[in-house]
């Protein structure tokens, strides 16, 4: 009976301590999740430092946000955060996208927004 009571407390131990773990892991990955202001941000930074890298114009530089969302891709919620460049005479380079995470850190970028 002794052995039956302990296995029970062990069980009723191991289990609530895994579920706390869970929910603490939940929690800071929540934490972790970045705001729209922040997104606009880093996806300014990245502009800038394209065109310093000489991908894209110099132009892009100056250019405010046009567009910010969230966009779903397989099992992610990316942000992406568009540009527009009239300044640009291909029509179909006249909007950068910049993909970033929900975690900041940017994903790549495209004139496609794909």
């Amino acid at each position: 009976m002794k052995i039956i009571f302990k296995a029970t407390v062990i069980t009723l131990l191991l289990t609530l301590v895994t579920l706390y773990a869970s929910s603490e892991h939940k929690h800071e990955t929540l934490q972790k999740w970045i705001s729209n202001t922040a997104v606009k941000e880093i996806a300014i930074q990245e502009v800038k430092r394209l065109a310093l890298a000489k991908k894209i114009p110099n132009s892009w530089k100056s250019m405010p946000v046009s567009k910010i969302g969230k966009v779903h891709y397989g099992d992610t919620n990316d942000w992406v955060v568009g540009f527009d460049n009239q300044k640009i005479k291909d029509s179909t380079k006249q909007t950068l996208y910049i993909f970033v995470s929900i975690h900041g850190k940017i994903m790549g970028a495209n004139y496609t927004g794909n």
